[in-house]
């Protein structure tokens, strides 16, 4: 039995720049990190979360991964999808030239993806299409993107497209969710597909146009797994993608 049939799925989650406080030189230290949340929740479904680190290129010595999470964070460089910066824009450059790359390397091995928040962004602009960069000012509406109060609020609902992907993921086409994002979707890329709205008619939820297992949803589902099945059924969906993956030979492309 290979170690990672013992242990589970290698999950690839790229991580994002922070700092913590030296208390005895009063600086801050550079760190690594993603959310302890990401973490769990990944664990609780079965998988094994992989670290990859800011300025990583060698991308082709990560073969023995089998999916790819594409967490929360920062905002995605306008420039990418050819826009000048709104002055709430905050975005990390070393992030985006971790995650782009990795996000095409991953499609053309056919390895299963979850994008939450800005993953699903992140995907989209990737792929061609474009983001709204603040939403409270440029799209206004009646849900509030992003709502005040503790990261697991649920703020509104979610419907989802019956027969998708998502669905099947989620074991639902309604749901409440949390919402923590001031950015979103405005032009859809190509080769995706909007699979879930918030009342509002923004998209939250996407995915392949071929149904390979490339998915991504704008609410965030570790802050919700533990108290909330719909959430803990779309990492065991994912994990479960994750494990027939690595029983499929893959072949680069030359």
């Amino acid at each position: 039995m290979s170690p990672e049939a013992e242990a589970g799925p290698l999950v690839l989650v790229p991580l994002r720049s922070g700092s913590r406080e030296d208390q005895g030189a009063g600086t801050p230290v550079p760190l690594q990190t993603v959310n302890q949340a990401y973490v769990s929740a990944l664990q609780s479904a079965g998988a094994v979360p992989i670290g990859v680190p800011l300025g990583f290129a060698s991308l082709d010595s990560l073969t023995f991964a089998t999916g790819l999470v594409l967490p929360g964070g920062a905002d995605v460089a306008p420039s990418r999808y050819g826009s000048s910066a709104h002055p709430t824009s905050d975005w990390d450059q070393r992030l985006d030239e971790l995650e782009f790359p990795l996000v095409h390397w991953a499609l053309t091995r056919g390895m299963p993806i979850l994008g939450i928040c800005r993953g699903l962004q992140v995907l989209n602009v990737a792929l061609g299409g474009s983001l709204v960069q603040d939403l409270p000012s440029e799209r206004a509406s009646s849900v509030q993107h992003p709502s005040p109060g503790a990261r697991d609020l649920l703020t509104h609902d979610l419907h989802i497209e019956e027969g998708s992907l998502l669905a099947s993921a989620l074991g639902t086409t309604t749901m409440r969710v949390n919402s923590l994002h001031h950015q979103g979707i405005d032009r859809l890329a190509p080769g995706l597909r909007a699979s879930a709205l918030a009342p509002d008619g923004l998209i939250e939820g996407l995915e392949a146009a071929d149904g390979s297992w490339v998915l991504a949803v704008q609410f965030h589902p570790e802050e919700l797994y533990r108290e909330h099945p719909t959430a803990q059924h779309l990492f065991q969906s994912f994990v479960a993608e994750c494990r027939r993956h690595a029983r499929s030979p893959v072949t680069a492309p030359a």
